[in-house]
């Protein structure tokens, strides 16, 4: 009998997978590219013309879709799925491949874009105006020719199903033949000890080779950040505006490296060590359902599992500190979309899962489960306004505001206007004369000027900043 999808799901969160460990991770990964997406969108919306904004918009896209190798996953792995799996195994593969292609050359491109004294030779407009999309679409033709040798192809797949505890594993070849390594697999698992579905699917060195390149280079982009911000402190040319785009960036990179660091070196020194060799995904399979299930086979399919989750949080660093830090000086008011968005997706996600609990409670109670749900969002609704006091106090220490020079030197002028409590029409005039004369347009006065009459304004706190800042 096929496997259905709730049985799937029910038996990736049993005790043999760690209580869904790895499904939580895909599900994550899945998370974390609908947020890059989300944020992409809101760097693109807050300055479409500008160059900087578009390079962020692709790289974030970029990093997303290196989220989906692991993020297709959520779907089951069952032979009965095989026509949908024809096309998300491409996107598992091939979309994962030119992210992370892209991703190489985005981050070798950061100097286009971001002033770095020792490579200025490359912060040129004729290249930022051209290199945010040239980067894509020469990685797609780039993976078109390599995926063409079989360095980097994935010729063998195979459906691996055990319909019963003792059962002879059943298998069906998806694409090419039952290679060496999968036979050897299936020898080590004999007899099925327990009931799972999964797939079997050949090693590929050379996207190993693609994937593992990301750490040599990310680190090298580092090392180009870094020196900047050395530069910048010995007194080098850079202005301030520079340096702190250059900090937030290595933060970004910082993060993003440290992530895959400690992913490859769960997966290529901590895992060989406990192995006596090297492993690849097709190992894992021995792990789980071999005839060696010893404590170090569960220690090792507990440790690959576990590494995949520093891809996925290296990247969700990398999108925060990407957007909310190192855009902080270019993209207006970004921090508020961000806020505005994190406060929204909470409270929606928060009243869904009211309307499920409710709904499920009422159906056990009186049997009519739609009451419940009702009532649940009827009441979540009236408190609505309290709910996101709360979460909007939440958002801004997750995603704390800040200013530039220009704004801080603003937001003082404005605060002394008001100072009687009404502005004038000769004061007005006035803080039009600064608004100009600082740059800012329409959208961000009014922007600032909100800010200073909400709530979470501190004047006493904005002041200072705004020394620091001019100091």
């Amino acid at each position: 009998m096929a496997t259905t999808f709730g049985e799937y799901y029910a038996r990736s969160f049993d005790a043999a997978s760690f209580f869904g460990l790895q499904m939580v991770i895909n599900w994550m990964s899945l998370f974390a590219f609908l947020w890059v997406l989300g944020l992409a969108y809101l760097v693109i919306r807050a300055n479409p013309k500008a160059p900087a904004n578009r390079f962020m918009a692709v790289l974030l896209v970029c990093e997303g879709m290196k989220m989906l190798f692991q993020a297709v996953d959520v779907l089951p792995l069952v032979e009965r799925y095989e026509s949908l799996w024809n096309v998300v195994w491409l996107i598992k593969i091939d979309v994962f491949i030119v992210g992370t292609i892209a991703s190489l050359f985005l981050y070798l491109s950061v100097p286009v874009y971001y002033r770095i004294e020792r490579l200025k030779f490359m912060h040129r407009p004729a290249f930022q105006k051209h290199v945010w999309y040239m980067i894509p679409i020469v990685s797609t033709a780039i993976w078109m020719l390599l995926r063409r040798n079989p360095l980097f192809q994935i010729p063998d797949k195979v459906w691996l199903s055990c319909p019963a505890e003792g059962a002879i594993p059943a298998t069906t070849v998806w694409t090419g033949t039952i290679s060496q390594d999968m036979q050897a697999i299936l020898t080590s698992i004999d007899t099925c000890p327990a009931v799972f579905d999964t797939i079997l699917a050949t090693e590929s060195a050379g996207l190993w080779l693609i994937v593992m390149s990301s750490v040599a280079v990310s680190i090298l982009a580092l090392f180009f950040l870094r020196s900047s911000i050395k530069r910048n402190s010995d007194g080098s040319v850079l202005n301030e505006k520079d340096s702190t785009t250059s900090n937030s960036l290595y933060i970004g990179f910082a993060g993003k490296v440290v992530g895959n660091i400690l992913f490859f070196a769960f997966i290529l020194i901590l895992v060989p060590l406990l192995n006596g060799g090297p492993a690849g995904f097709i190992d894992v399979n021995d792990w789980r359902y071999g005839v060696d299930r010893t404590f170090i086979s569960r220690l090792k399919y507990f440790v690959w599992t576990f590494a995949l989750i520093f891809q996925v949080s290296g990247v969700a660093f990398e999108a925060m500190m990407f957007v909310h830090a190192s855009l902080k000086d270019t993209v207006f008011g970004i921090d508020e979309n961000l806020r505005t968005t994190f406060r929204n997706a909470v409270f929606t996600s928060f009243g869904a899962f009211l309307f499920i609990l409710g709904s499920e409670v009422m159906e056990n109670v009186l049997g009519f489960g739609l009451a419940g749900g009702v009532l649940m969002g009827v009441g979540l609704v009236v408190i609505r306004k309290p709910i996101l006091g709360v979460l909007d106090g939440i958002s801004s220490r997750l995603l704390s505001t800040s200013f530039s020079k220009e704004d801080m030197a603003y937001l003082k002028v404005y605060s002394e206007a008001l100072r009687d409590g009404s502005i004038t029409e000769r004061e007005k005039a006035m803080l039009a004369t600064f608004a100009e004369s600082y740059g800012l347009n329409d959208d961000r006065v009014l922007f600032l000027e909100e800010y200073h009459n909400s709530d979470r304004s501190n004047p006493h706190v904005d002041s200072a900043s705004a020394q620091a800042q001019t100091a």
